[in-house]
């Protein structure tokens, strides 16, 4: 088979996903000989399996996390001696060596979630896409999301960035309920758009028409956040609901519309279409602005800060690294 030969598309998602999952297991060190026989099964089923298996071997050998033959390497051995081979590479490493439950639960989060995901955006990207049941789905910058649509549920995982969603409508027969789930919240739409954008430790929800049930991992009732309210779920508590300003999803427009900002908060949102750092000196932190700022061209949107701001000063260190400082 020829390396430049790739599967279709769907087919390359799925088979990608179950070598990741496959090498993140044979890795662990808890693999039987069971498993061993498995993965070979699984291997030997087609030409698809093996792209699949060459692109994750590359992929963490690009990576620097084990390279990755290991599984080669070790599937004719015992346990206790993948376990021995695996402290051996990572002592050669230099990487003080992990327990295998935080091994897998690596394989399972970020990047790898991203590079595996169904649909992503790079940095300073928006794309929209439209699902099976007419659904639409769009990303903002640097997201990514998995979507499982069958007889039960329709399902958007959101991995990591923010997403808007207008729903389309569930087959007649099954009314399947359409679901995003996030690492805080199951969201239940009601017939509805809204949009959803993962952060560090939290989930925030805003809700443009109709209404979204939300059900928070840390338990609590589910409650109904009805169309122009906002909400943010943390990871053990919830923010009251509150009124959305009205242009939180102005960035499908390609503009970041705010009113009142701090200036530190405005930096840190054009940061995230960018590649590279932007900063803003602690002084000018808390300036105050407000304005229509294009996310397509941040360089734009920085001359308008200095423009509105004329205390502050752009420093341009690099194409990538740039600074807000104060003129005083």
């Amino acid at each position: 088979m020829s390396d430049t030969i790739s599967p279709d598309p769907h087919i390359a998602r799925r088979v990608i996903r179950e070598a990741a999952g496959w090498y993140s297991q044979l890795c662990s060190g808890e693999a039987s000989a069971a498993d061993k026989l498995a993965w070979q099964h699984w291997l030997d089923q087609g030409w698809e399996q093996q792209w699949a298996w060459s692109r994750v071997e590359h992929l963490q050998q690009q990576m620097s996390v084990a390279p990755g033959r290991l599984t080669r390497n070790v599937l004719d051995s015992g346990a206790e001696e993948m376990r021995a081979s695996r402290r051996a590479l990572l002592k050669g490493l230099g990487v003080v060596a992990v327990t295998a439950p935080l091994v897998w639960q690596g394989w399972r989060t970020q990047p790898w979630q991203a590079v595996l995901a169904d649909y992503s955006t790079a940095i300073g990207e928006r794309r929209e896409w439209v699902l099976a049941d007419g659904t639409r789905l769009t990303l903002n910058t640097d997201s990514a999301v998995n979507v499982v649509f069958d007889q039960h549920v329709r399902m958007v995982q959101l991995i990591k960035g923010e997403i808007y969603i207008e729903t389309g409508h569930a087959s007649a027969a099954l009314q399947q309920p359409f679901i995003v789930k996030t690492a805080q919240a199951r969201l239940r739409a009601l017939g509805t758009q809204f949009t959803v954008r993962q952060h560090a430790n939290a989930t925030w929800l805003g809700v443009m028409q109709h209404a979204v049930e939300v059900h928070a991992a840390h338990a609590g009732p589910a409650y109904i956040v009805p169309a122009g309210q906002q909400v943010m779920i943390g990871e053990e508590a919830s923010e009251p609901v509150r009124a959305l300003a009205g242009n939180e999803a102005s960035w499908r427009r390609g503009m970041l519309v705010v009113t009142d900002w701090r200036l530190a908060d405005l930096v840190a949102e054009l940061g995230r279409y960018r590649r590279g750092v932007l900063r803003c000196d602690p002084q000018l932190a808390e300036q105050r602005i407000s304005g229509a700022f294009p996310v397509d061209d941040t360089n734009i949107a920085l001359e308008a800060i200095q423009t509105a701001l004329p205390q502050v000063r752009i420093n341009y260190f690099s194409r990538y690294w740039v600074t807000l400082r104060s003129t005083a």
